[in-house]
């Protein structure tokens, strides 16, 4: 509180005025004679009272947070490849097996024969450039690709495009692409006559099936060994090889979490 002395009255005022502008850190009293007969703030910044400011700023300031555990970084990246930690724990390493499953009823004629003409792309593209447990792959990305945004498949330029993003997500999930693997983006794009690089729609095929989740996720970590994996979260489209090593990097994790627990 401040005591301001003025020639027709005295009044109490509270110092804490929320008029004045939180920048005017630096404030002037007057006194004559005992009494405060002005006052005035000025920013702290380029007069003597910056190194005051700074330090009480230092000392306000919380002290930054322990850096999180490499078994912890490495468990929060697994979430992010494979759709959450209940997801991570059951991950198993055998083969994509063909699970059977038809083309989903599309709303309209035209939406059906587009839908069927991605997956025959899709099953070329298996035949030619990969082998059948990536075109086990390449087939429920479409699948989940269309359960989560069918307007992604429905609303592609053409189905080429459509049906290179989709390759293009999964290869990239799957540490396919050159240089970490044998696929080059442009034999890709040469195969099904496109103009230009499928990651531009692969994006967008990314969005539809990482959806909402959360991904604050320290990607510049990831296991010794392992190709950069676009994290999907969507572990049906994990190859069987590729799981085999995200299960050792998990079981290491936690040994690791309960080592340190105990």
């Amino acid at each position: 509180m401040r005591f301001l002395d003025d020639p027709t009255d005295h009044y109490w005022r509270d110092d804490t005025d929320l008029s004045m502008p939180l920048h005017e850190r630096v404030t002037h009293l007057v006194f004559v004679d005992g009494r405060l007969v002005d006052q005035w703030s000025q920013p702290a910044q380029g007069t003597r009272w910056q190194p005051y400011a700074d330090r009480f700023d230092s000392d306000r300031r919380p002290p930054p947070s322990p850096p999180d555990p490499p078994y912890e970084r490495a468990l929060r990246w697994l979430d992010a490849v494979c759709g959450g930690r209940a997801a991570v724990l059951a991950l198993g390493d055998e083969p994509l097996q063909d699970d059977g499953r038809d083309l989903p009823e599309a709303a309209t004629r035209p939406e059906q024969h587009r839908l069927a003409e991605v997956a025959e792309l899709l099953d070329g593209v298996a035949s030619v450039r990969f082998d059948i447990e990536t075109g086990h792959a390449l087939r429920a990305a479409l699948l989940a690709v269309w359960l989560a945004d069918s307007t992604v498949v429905t609303r592609a330029p053409t189905v080429e495009r459509a049906a290179a993003a989709i390759t293009w997500a999964v290869a990239k999930a799957n540490g396919l692409l050159h240089p970490h693997g044998t696929l080059r983006v442009r034999d890709l794009q040469d195969g099904l006559g496109l103009r230009s690089s499928p990651s531009a729609y692969g994006r967008v095929v990314e969005r539809a099936l990482v959806g909402f989740r959360d991904l604050d996720v320290p990607f510049a970590w990831r296991a010794a060994g392992l190709p950069e994996l676009l994290p999907l979260g969507h572990p049906e489209l994990l190859l069987g090889r590729v799981r085999e090593r995200l299960v050792r990097v998990r079981d290491q994790a936690l040994a690791a979490q309960r080592s340190s627990a105990a």
